[in-house]
């Protein structure tokens, strides 16, 4: 047996940024088939889950209104994964004034009316942002940071771990410095996974363009995760085809050492990656 799940009805939810006035619109496979409006700078986000073999896949934009900015397994803190099958939360930023259709395609299906049935599609119009929006980046709150100039030094993103510890009660996004380590593609899929003493709190995937790798951003969905001030996280990168390596340096971070495979990188002292967390109260 095989059928869609859904969390809640389209809502728009208040950001917990007191400087922001832009707003989350959530949908879910209640949604299908329906027209929505945003504004320029507002995150969308789309939350399916399936029962059984078929998965969602990959999401088909038709415009540059719209932009996938990255794909969230979720994960419920402190539960174990569901054997049921995953949930998905395909995050968008409304990019430009203009509409875009969005499909996100059944995969794994022999059925093809089901396929059809249950494809998620939406038509979402974009209009001028909402006064005095900070837009999507700018509502974020720096939290901690490791940004000091990068001498030339990097590695893989093969299990390439960066321990830091928040301030903040919500991690809403983690910024991570790349650079072109492989030439041959020009784009590579990039895996971010959030750890915490309850385990796994996220994996978030994005297509990386060798273009715009220098400042890589992962948005973390529901307006961020619960972490606890003072605790030890862990961001993981890994990437399919290793065309990019994560820059790192001497000391830097005070809070949190950098590794890869669960060895210490080879520096004469502390390591750290170069990276960025932002937060929300």
């Amino acid at each position: 047996m095989w059928t869609s799940c859904g969390i809640a009805d389209a809502q728009k939810l208040a950001t917990s940024s007191p400087n922001a006035s832009q707003l989350l619109l959530s949908l879910n496979f209640k949604n299908n088939g329906q027209h929505l409006t945003a504004a320029v700078g507002q995150q969308i986000e789309i939350t399916l889950g399936t029962i059984g073999g078929p998965q969602y896949g990959k999401p088909e934009v038709s415009s540059p209104a719209v932009r996938l900015e990255s794909t969230a397994l979720w994960h419920t803190p402190g539960a174990p994964i569901s054997p049921g099958g995953p949930t998905f939360i395909y995050i968008f930023e409304a990019a430009a004034r203009g509409e875009a259709q969005v499909i996100v395609p059944i995969i794994g299906s022999n059925d093809p009316e089901w396929t059809k049935q249950h494809t998620f599609v939406i038509t979402i119009r974009v209009g001028l942002a909402h006064r005095n929006s900070l837009g999507l980046r700018a509502s974020l709150t720096p939290d901690q940071s490791k940004a000091e100039p990068w001498k030339h030094a990097w590695t893989n993103l093969r299990n390439a771990r960066q321990d830091f510890v928040p301030s903040l009660p919500r991690l809403a996004g983690v910024e991570v410095e790349l650079v072109v380590a492989n030439p041959g593609l020009e784009s590579d899929e990039v895996t971010m996974s959030l750890g915490g003493t309850e385990g796994v709190l996220a994996d978030i995937s994005k297509t990386v363009s060798v273009a715009e790798c220098s400042h890589v951003l992962f948005l973390l969905p529901k307006g961020g995760v619960q972490v606890v001030p003072g605790q030890v996280y862990s961001i993981v990168l890994n990437s399919d085809h290793n065309v990019f390596g994560w820059k790192y340096m001497a000391d830097g971070h005070p809070k949190g050492a950098a590794s890869l495979n669960g060895k210490s990188l080879s520096c004469d002292t502390h390591c750290t990656f170069l990276f960025r967390t932002f937060g929300r109260n």
